[in-house]
């Protein structure tokens, strides 16, 4: 067995798993997580001049087998237009949980994306309306594109409202991603979006909530992805108060996730989180039966995410002849 530390890059993730395969990492990160087999997920996060940068850590234990890392990821919307770079860059680290060796550092940009993506599909799996959907995309980088091909793996999509503050570029978005998926996808108002979908992502950085209530149709899906710090905010608090919400992490929704906003305002208790995701993935609790209910997953993001993934690249990688250093 070689020695050292593997060292990923970019092209080295992009090739190890597609976007299918997170799929099921990703669920059974979160079943493990409701089964008590992690050690606890946390983040940290600073806001400077033009963007912010979060910190997540936690570790995961499969069997004998038990993992600890932590990403640091600098979060910059204007880095592709200024710089040529993606708006999200930085790295995920990797040791052995067991005796702290150093197992892996990577590059984050793809895993971050991805498993995002795959997170909202796992959560969709559960909760989204069964059969065909209308979904609605609020965003048009490029995690919104990863958004709609992750759900488009666990539902079938008739038709895509996209919806953004840049018509221009939300006319462009849409042309690029009926070419790529297939499907019918036209631009209109945000309106639109939200009242003729029946599932619904949001993928931006905004600030200020920009879907409101009574927009929303009885038996709707929808996946709140940009609330991710302190002050993010994308649904009217009345709606995420009056709705089922289950998140990733139960604390980080608290702090940084769009139940951050209801909750402060006294709309509602922390305690009325319905359920974190691995809740439902292992039926510790159960999807809501009225086919009426408006479901919102309150997407945070999670280490448990990152490294599940990292994990999965380096067991692909590990016989291959990648990079290696030693400390």
């Amino acid at each position: 067995m070689e020695k050292g530390t593997l060292v990923l890059t970019r092209s080295d993730i992009q090739n190890a798993l597609s976007l299918a395969e997170y799929l099921p990492v990703i669920e059974e990160a979160h079943a493990l997580h409701a089964q008590g087999k992690v050690y606890a997920p946390d983040l940290l996060h600073a806001d400077v001049r033009n963007g912010e940068f979060h910190l997540k850590t936690g570790g995961i234990c499969y069997g004998d087998e038990e993992y600890y890392g932590v990403k640091i990821n600098g979060g910059f919307p204007g880095n592709m237009e200024n710089y040529g770079l993606p708006s999200i860059l930085g790295i995920i680290y990797i040791c052995d949980a067991r005796n702290g060796s150093p197992i892996a550092i990577m590059d984050s940009v793809t895993i971050s994306k991805w498993r995002t993506g795959a997170a909202t599909a796992v959560a969709a799996k559960y909760l989204a309306p069964e059969g065909r959907v209308q979904l609605g995309v609020f965003g048009y980088g490029t995690q919104a594109e990863i958004q709609a091909k992750a759900l488009s793996l666990v539902r079938p999509i008739e038709i895509i409202r996209v919806s953004g503050r840049n018509v221009r570029k939300a006319e462009s978005f849409s042309v690029r991603l009926q070419k790529e998926l297939g499907i019918p996808v036209i631009c209109c108002s945000g309106e639109e979006a939200a009242r003729c979908s029946n599932l619904i992502v949001t993928a931006t950085p905004a600030h200020k909530y920009y879907i409101r209530k009574e927009w929303i149709q009885p038996g709707c899906f929808i996946a709140a992805i940009g609330a991710d710090s302190p002050g993010k905010q994308e649904l009217d608090p009345r709606l995420v108060a009056s709705s089922v919400v289950v998140t990733d992490i139960k604390v980080q929704a608290y702090r940084v996730g769009e139940s951050q906003h209801a909750i402060s305002q006294g709309l509602m208790g922390k305690e009325s989180i319905y359920a974190e995701l691995g809740e439902i993935v292992t039926g510790r609790k159960m999807c809501p039966a009225s086919p009426e209910s408006i479901i919102i997953y309150d997407s945070t993001g999670t280490a448990l995410q990152d490294i599940s993934v990292g994990v999965a690249i380096v067991k692909k990688l590990k016989s291959k002849h990648c990079n290696r250093i030693c400390f």
